[in-house]
């Protein structure tokens, strides 16, 4: 037989196990101004007035005595009940000076309690709310009241005070579809499916956040809706068709198996073709951040034959580009013949530290350029 056994902590390291026999048994009380150091009582059977006068609750009978058992809801002790701490297994006692018990409701149980108020952190813990579990206090004729553990409800007023728990939840407008998540974290295709969207029909998905530029995102990548200012995820399809038949993307030469691999995970519509004995790699659609005269562009970026060992340069677009302010975009003047039609040139190189490296860059590190080149004449 043990000498001593702490029960709270038995049954924390131990939540399912039966509580041996011992010589005493520790234990732990809440008296109004929190929870008391522990106190030990050699039998294993108490009474209510046994725990309470090993507590100095005195005198027993002008005091009331409340018992959370594991796994069970709070109950009222009387002086001459008697609790085996063996088998219920306790998570904490109360005790209160009074002789009326007052109530309050948690998702349809009811609960006494021995005090006019109660704190938040209490009610989690005698109604067993999860801590990523909002906590509400109903009204009447105003919206539900959110609370923090750091708030307390009054129960001494004229009606029963009701509370209700609901799980923590994020909103996100897909295309105008208002999508209500119990996970701050969504994928992207996830999103659109959720929303009525088939994700496998080639849309550009350009995600909103608030003071910040329209950014394009991979149909494969996540979304963290604790970040602030996040407002919607807009659609666009990759590829508009005006009734001419659809042909399949040019591929008339091959990129590096991971550019190829990020402009497909960013539903980037791209094709690789050669004219004028250049070989060009174009981005079709390609979203603009706002204060362009367009919102969409065609990007074509020249892929030298000994690509990467030798570096991509500039880029050209196609309508040309002007700001909606009127400011004049520097370096554009340059006109370059592709397909049939004329591009804006762009002179954007890498110089100094960022000087074209073949063992890093790649086309996926040059559509970084690209965007940021473009983020910037915006001011973004």
């Amino acid at each position: 037989m043990q000498s001593m056994i702490d029960i709270e902590d038995w049954v924390r390291a131990q939540p399912n196990a039966q509580i041996p026999e011992a010589k005493s048994y520790r234990l732990r009380l809440w008296d109004g101004d929190g929870f008391d150091e522990k106190r030990s009582l050699s039998d294993a059977k108490p009474s209510g007035r046994q725990i309470l006068d090993a507590f100095d609750q005195s005198p027993a009978d002008e005091h009331v005595l409340l018992y959370l058992p594991r796994r069970e809801k709070l109950e009222v002790i009387e002086l001459d009940d008697t609790i085996d701490l063996r088998v219920r297994g306790p998570e904490r006692f109360f005790a209160f000076k009074t002789d009326r018990l007052l109530n309050f409701i948690v998702n349809g149980h009811r609960f006494s309690w021995g005090a006019s108020t109660i704190s938040v952190a209490l009610i989690r813990l005698i109604a067993r709310i999860p801590d990523n579990d909002t906590l509400f206090l109903e009204r009447i004729d105003a919206p539900d009241k959110e609370l923090t553990d750091d708030d307390t409800v009054r129960l001494s007023g004229k009606g029963l005070e009701r509370l209700v728990s609901r799980q923590p939840s994020w909103k996100l407008n897909v295309q105008g579809v208002l999508l209500t998540l119990t996970s701050p974290v969504v994928v992207v295709k996830d999103a659109l499916a959720q929303a009525g969207f088939d994700p496998s029909a080639g849309w550009i998905a350009i995600l909103k956040r608030r003071g910040e530029a329209k950014l394009q995102i991979a149909l494969t990548d996540t979304i963290d809706l604790t970040l602030p200012g996040i407002e919607k995820l807009r659609l666009t399809p990759a590829q508009i068709n005006n009734g001419e038949v659809q042909t399949a993307p040019r591929r008339e030469f091959g990129l590096l198996e991971k550019d190829e691999a990020y402009l497909n995970e960013r539903s980037l519509h791209w094709e690789t073709f050669v004219d004028g004995g250049r070989r060009w790699l174009l981005l079709s659609n390609f979203v603009l951040p706002e204060g362009y005269n367009h919102s969409v562009v065609d990007i074509a970026i020249d892929v030298p034959p000994t690509y990467p060992r030798s570096e991509i340069d500039m880029f050209h677009c196609f309508p040309h580009l002007t700001l909606g302010n009127g400011r004049v975009i520097g370096e554009t003047s340059g006109r370059t013949a592709i397909a049939g039609q004329t591009f804006q040139q762009w002179s954007r190189h890498l110089n100094g530290q960022t000087r074209w490296n073949p063992a890093t860059d790649s086309v996926m590190t040059h559509i970084a350029v690209v965007e940021t080149a473009l983020l910037k004449e915006v001011g973004e």
